[in-house]
């Protein structure tokens, strides 16, 4: 009796102890780096129900629309022909991927051009109906590949398929260590051998639980079940196995389990995520939707060649990364806003925020914040056993979990020093105006002294290197140097540093202290301080090592020789080996869901040199020294495109061996893939020997497209390159491109005819040319002739006309000189006349004398008017000359027609005068008249008017 009652206290203590262990809160919940796809990333159904990796490295998800295939860079859906879900997946190690669904089942195989391609196995069922049931696991025992059903199972031996119905029908088939076991509907679990099934652990030693998952535990099994936690199996009995997640297991419905490679056990469950175990029953962590898991209902799961543990969810997919060196705490009850600085003590953690300042017990899940501490605190330090935190309101000092200011320091502390200045240990603060001195006391504990006078600004950071000197890096304007007096109470020597590149004058310096020496940035490069001549000088072994890298703003040593570059975007791990500086790592701020504020970054490393990511709501641990798996990850040619720009076709080629290429189809997509899950940052570089000359850069998205390649044999280059240049995988392409039909041989052929063609027709062109060059020359020389002759005979006759119209100008004169020779004579003879009729009548000669001589002076006077004859003459000659007077001035006079026909022949007035019977003046005043009939305007000659006029 005695026995009995102790043993049940034994167990009844045992049980408590137990409730007591899962009640109890867990350790500081980190938890590894979860990654999410939703629907709208991988475009297809909600639903994913079940998960593994092929042979290649991609992942394979069963999913409500088909079977969803994911390379780390591109989704690619392959529905089935019946369109229904993909509930479960097996690739053997020829990457056959099969898989199950309602009423169907088959396989898929990649063609050559690496597309997947359905085969049905349903057909090869004879004499066996499915009965209404779908395939929910995929297993393979030797040769035979088993698909399992409710009510049935089916298996395929590579040629044919055959159904079989037990007596009970299987809720799961399992396979350990090459081992096949069963789960029975109704529970029960079953060893089975490929034809019968040998029930091994009766349901009521489950608790009447169906058996979701069994994994290895050594040399035995644990079992898992939907209900009452985890049970271990040696071969003879099943025990249940006490955890930390027992509470866990038993209230959430597990439906899913999977064994890491380092031996984590993760278990699935249908409500609340999922939790992990390591072998001795510690829960490790829980992830569900409350820390960043997309949805809570485990489907299924699978771990990868990488560790990962990938889980297909009933709304999304993710991947938990636990073989990545970071892990993640962020508070789910408190908002702690932007971590700036942590530190741990005596087992605490204490956190600084833009909210306040908060402590976590090691095995506590929740921070808690310091009294007097709420709102702006920027660093947090551990000076000499003194938690030192700076606040907005003043510098608080923390002790038992409690936060004091000290007396004194009233101003919001930003930074704080150790330094020794002019022989004397003191702590040095920065804040929103003053720098303040902290001195020890008697007792060795740090007080306030003092603040210095002559320096007021608003400093972010301070720095003070091994001669005094205090650097300090404004908020905006960037870095004073200051020197104090010997008694380190106010300011000797102030300077302002200038930025040494008078191109960027304008750009802001950061401060920093690298192994003992003052380092500079400006957001392009590195500076050094030269303590000899006193000079801000480029910092050129940075600057070559590290191009690009000039925005570095803080560097945190994580010891001697290893420090932490923090810049805008990333984390740069930098090593000093041999005198040299080289990069180990980077951290993209992007790996992280809640990275710092811009300028905000900031590590902590503890003394067991783990270094601490600040984070916008939470922390990363970061463990250098944690052992990732080794696991080679090829990098993979996908799909090799050409296209036809001018039909607007494209085709695909295979992807393996060596490819020619039609000339039409010289427009060249690749597509590689590179499944490395690991969430490292890397990138492809390409080199197309034969057209490229050097390594270039590809796109995010793995593909490399090259346009209108000449004709020639190419060999594409490919590589993986991490972000410190190590080469992590490459692969090459073969092809060419023929000849285009215009540039073949059976072409040349076709344009030696042509030419010999072009060259005949060109020769017989040219003579016929010449033939009518020469017709023509021949023809234009007669027509220069016949020109020339017309010309010369145009001259002749102009010449002829010339001499004509001087002659008949000349005669015109005669006629004129004739006519007033007629006119004078007849005038003689007149005068004459009347002389001898005055001598007749004087009687001085007899009068038959005087008669004689008037008949003789009658015989020899004109009978006709010589004024009437010169102008009949003259008007002949100067083709009707007074006809066109009288025509346009018909107002004129005879004596004015006598007068213009004297003007024409430009006769000197006397002449004039002597034809006309007119004196000089009666001339000049018969000019003027005339003038003024014909209207001639002044400054115009008389003269020329009549010679010009026709």
């Amino acid at each position: 009796m005695k026995k009995r009652m102790l043993r049940c206290f034994y167990l009844s203590f045992g049980c408590l102890l137990l409730v007591i262990q899962a009640m109890a809160a867990p350790r500081i919940p980190y938890i590894p780096q979860v990654v999410n796809y939703s629907v709208g990333e991988y475009k297809a159904g909600n639903q994913n129900w079940a998960v593994a990796q092929g042979a290649d490295g991609l992942m394979y998800f069963g999913n409500n629309r088909g079977l969803l295939q994911f390379d780390g860079t591109r989704w690619t859906l392959y529905p089935l022909p019946t369109n229904l879900a993909v509930r479960s997946i097996y690739i053997d190690s020829n990457n056959r991927i099969y898989v199950g669904s309602f009423e169907e089942f088959g396989y898929f195989e990649a063609n050559p051009q690496n597309k997947l391609v359905y085969t049905s196995l349903k057909a090869k069922v004879k004499d066996f109906s499915f009965m209404n049931d779908e395939v929910w696991t995929i297993h393979q025992k030797d040769k035979n590949i088993f698909f399992q059903c409710f009510g049935s199972y089916f298996v395929f031996n590579g040629k044919e398929v055959k159904g079989v119905r037990p007596q009970r029908g299987p809720l799961y088939f399992h396979k350990v260590n090459n081992n096949m076991y069963s789960s029975l509907l109704g529970s029960g679990f079953c060893f089975f051998d490929g034809i019968n099934q040998k029930e091994v652990v009766p349901g009521t030693a489950l608790n009447s639980d169906d058996v979701v998952a069994v994994l290895p535990m050594d040399n035995k099994l644990l079992l898992l079940t939907d209900s009452h936690g985890l049970f271990l199996y040696d071969g003879f009995k099943a025990v249940p196995w006490q955890t930390e997640a027992d509470l866990f297991l038993k209230r959430s419905t597990m439906n899913r389990a999977v064994m890491t490679s380092d031996s984590l056990y993760i278990l699935g469950s249908v409500s609340d995520g999922l939790v992990a175990l390591d072998k001795s029953a510690r829960m490790v962590w829980h992830i569900n939707r409350e820390n960043h898991l997309i949805n809570n209902t485990v489907l299924g799961l699978a771990c990868d060649k990488q560790n990962n543990v990938w889980i297909a969810l009933d709304n999304g997919i993710a991947q938990i990364q636990t073989s990545s060196s970071f892990d993640f705490y962020e508070p789910l009850d408190v908002q702690i806003g932007m971590v700036h600085d942590m530190v741990r003590k005596d087992n605490f953690l204490y956190l600084v925020s833009n909210q306040g300042a908060y402590s976590i017990a090691d095995e506590s899940q929740s921070p808690v914040i310091l009294p007097n501490s709420k709102g702006q605190n920027w660093y947090i330090e551990d000076m000499d056993g003194q938690l030192f935190c700076g606040n907005n309101k003043g510098t608080l000092q923390i002790q038992n979990k409690e936060a004091s200011f000290f007396p004194g320091a009233e101003s919001g502390g930003t930074a704080i020093r150790k330094c020794t200045i002019h022989g004397k240990e003191i702590l040095l603060q920065s804040s929103y105006s003053v720098l303040s001195v902290f001195t020890k006391d008697a007792a060795g504990k740090w007080r306030f002294s003092h603040n210095i006078k002559g320096f007021s600004n608003l400093i972010k950071r301070l720095e003070v290197d091994p001669a005094g000197n205090i650097w300090a890096n404004h908020m905006y304007k960037g870095v004073y140097r200051i020197q104090l007096n010997a008694t380190l109470d106010s300011v000797k020597e102030l300077e302002y540093i200038t930025n040494p590149d008078s191109t960027r004058k304008e750009s802001a310096l950061n401060v920093m202290m690298l192994r003992g020496r003052v380092v500079l940035t400006d957001g392009y490069q590195f500076y050094m301080y030269e303590d000899l001549s006193q000079k801000v000088v480029p910092f050129n072994e940075l600057n070559n090592q590290f191009k690009g890298m000039g925005d570095t703003y803080r560097i945190v040593p994580v010891n001697n020789d290893l420090y932490w570059f923090i810049r805008s975007s990333e984390y740069v791990l930098v090593g000093f080996e041999n005198g040299r500086y080289e990069a180990k790592a980077r951290i993209p701020f992007g790996l992280f869901d809640n990275p710092p504020i811009e300028d905000r970054g900031n590590i902590y490393v503890d003394e067991a040199g783990i270094s601490y990511f600040c984070l916008n709501g939470g922390i990363a641990r970061y463990n250098k020294g944690k052992q990732l798996p080794q696991s080679h990850v090829s990098l993979l040619l996908s799909s090799v495109r050409v296209y036809n720009r001018h039909k607007e076709t494209y085709q695909f080629l295979p992807v393996s061996g060596f490819a020619s290429l039609d000339y039409s189809f010289n427009n060249i997509q690749f597509a590689f893939s590179y499944p490395n899950f690991l969430g490292k940052e890397f990138r492809m570089q390409y080199k197309l020997d034969g057209f490229d000359t050097n390594w270039v850069d590809g796109a995010a998205d793995f593909t490399k497209d090259y346009s209108n390649l000449p004709y020639g044999s190419y060999v594409l280059h490919a590589k993986v390159v991490n972000n410190v240049g190590e080469v992590l995988a490459s692969s090459s392409y073969e092809f060419e491109i023929s000849r285009p039909f215009y540039r073949s041989y059976i072409a040349f052929g076709v344009y030696f005819i042509l030419i010999i063609l072009l060259l005949i027709a060109i020769i017989k062109a040219y003579i016929t040319w010449e033939i009518n060059r020469e017709n023509k020359a021949i023809e234009q020389e007669k027509k220069e002739r016949e020109e020339q002759l017309k010309a010369q005979e145009q001259l002749i006759i102009k010449l002829q006309n010339e001499k004509l119209e001087d002659e008949l100008t000349y005669k015109s004169k005669e006629l004129a000189s004739a006519t007033l020779s007629v006119i004078s004579h007849n005038d003689f003879l007149e005068a004459l006349k009347k002389e001898v009729q005055m001598q007749q009548l004087s009687g001085t000669y007899s009068k038959k004398y005087f008669e004689k001589l008037i008949r003789m002076i009658d015989e020899n006077l004109s009978s006709e008017d010589a004024w009437l004859v010169f102008q009949n003459n003259f008007d002949r000659i100067h083709e009707n000359f007074f006809r066109s007077l009288r025509t346009h001035y018909p107002d004129l006079t005879p004596g004015d027609l006598r007068l213009c026909a004297l003007l024409r022949l430009n006769m000197p007035t006397k002449d004039m005068a002597r034809m006309q019977n007119l004196s000089v003046r009666g001339v000049e005043a018969a000019r003027y008249r005339l003038r003024k009939k014909l209207d001639i305007p002044e400054g115009k000659s008389l003269v020329d008017f009549m010679i010009e006029f026709k």
